[in-house]
């Protein structure tokens, strides 16, 4: 401020910093915005928005199926930030014109946020993923070549192409120039870089878990409590003798009904076990993922993220429990696969 606004005393410098970081965070929050109403619109859940140091993330729970839908989800927050640097910018113009000697604080606060927000919309369309301009790349590549597997492939190797080239240009201007400011485009570098890295890498984990069903990678010797166990008698025939933190429970025909933990049980006073089911304190079937067992690895997965529980319990059109398929056991499957098809690649080689 004082290098656009010179003369001015400390306690307005320190009014327009903190309003300008105000303004920084509804800025960012509002793009992200942008993109999760449009995610809706096409029914796409939205769970959360994420604000760090490098901007935001709105978590959406899938990747848009369309290019159409991807071009406007993405387009939808450097649209907005675009519209509000010209709002600020008009507003800017309207009071340093009609008020030429009105105060510099206002004026400051409104210049900031037209350069913030140009800035904002106009970094986010590097293509380079996970900005937005990386998966306004990949609509584009998929809508020509209809491959989302190649342009996600290729969009992604953009992105990491740009990020060692504002590595590049960071470490020529720490010793040419202004040290901070290559420090800021080195760690911008790295962000992109590692952002880029980590989406091919969770693509390829998707790709390979698309081809994989519950029923290849679920544990079939099951060990389940009966409904009608008391408590007592879980801790010392199931939760000591097996050394497991839960379990699920099951009725005379083998059919899920719920899942009891050691902390449901050890919450219940010891003088109250014998009388208490584990029915009556179990988590119901309708709070657990459950799954048939010609569903995908990865739609477990996700559902997993989505709830927030670590298993996944499979069962028939009758709910019989046939099994369970843990994280680890995904991962587990994932990383098998994938080191099996590179040393097949290197074969190839």
């Amino acid at each position: 401020m004082p290098e656009f606004f010179p003369e001015l005393s400390s306690i307005e410098y320190w009014a327009m910093g903190i309003a300008g970081a105000f303004l920084l965070f509804v800025s960012v929050l509002l793009h992200e915005l942008s993109h999760s109403i449009v995610a809706m619109k096409y029914g796409i859940n939205v769970r959360q928005i994420i604000l760090f140091i490098f901007g935001g993330v709105s978590d959406i729970e899938e990747e848009p199926k369309t290019p159409r839908k991807e071009l406007e989800i993405s387009f939808a927050g450097p649209a907005t930030s675009f519209a509000l640097s010209a709002i600020f910018a008009l507003s800017w113009w309207v009071v340093s014109t009609l008020l030429p000697g009105g105060p510099k604080v206002i004026e400051g606060v409104l210049f900031y946020g037209a350069f913030l927000n140009a800035l904002l919309g106009g970094f986010n369309l590097i293509p380079a993923f996970p900005l937005d301009g990386g998966r306004l790349l990949r609509a584009t590549l998929v809508k020509r070549n209809q491959n989302f597997d190649q342009a996600t492939r290729t969009a992604a190797k953009v992105g990491i192409a740009i990020s060692y080239v504002f590595m590049g240009i960071g470490f020529f201007i720490m010793f040419t120039g202004s040290f901070l400011g290559g420090i800021w485009l080195l760690l911008i570098g790295w962000f992109l870089q590692s952002g880029a890295q980590s989406y091919l890498y969770q693509h390829d984990i998707t790709a390979i878990l698309s081809k994989v069903r519950l029923e290849e990678i679920m544990n079939p010797r099951v060990i389940s409590i009966p409904y009608e166990t008391d408590l007592d008698a879980s801790l010392k025939s199931y939760f000591g003798a097996y050394m497991k933190s839960a379990f699920p429970v099951t009725d005379e025909q083998n059919r899920l009904v719920g899942m009891v933990t050691l902390k449901n049980v050890t919450a219940v006073p010891e003088n109250r076990r014998q009388d208490t089911t584990v029915q009556e304190i179990m988590v119901p079937a309708a709070k657990l993922v459950i799954m048939d067992s010609d569903r995908r690895a990865d739609e477990a997965l996700m559902q997993m993220a989505r709830t927030g529980v670590g298993k996944v319990f499979v069962c028939n059109a009758g709910g019989r429990l046939l099994g369970v398929v843990s994280k680890t056991d995904i991962l587990e499957a994932a990383s098998e696969r994938r080191e099996f098809a590179e040393s097949l690649g290197e074969q190839k080689r």
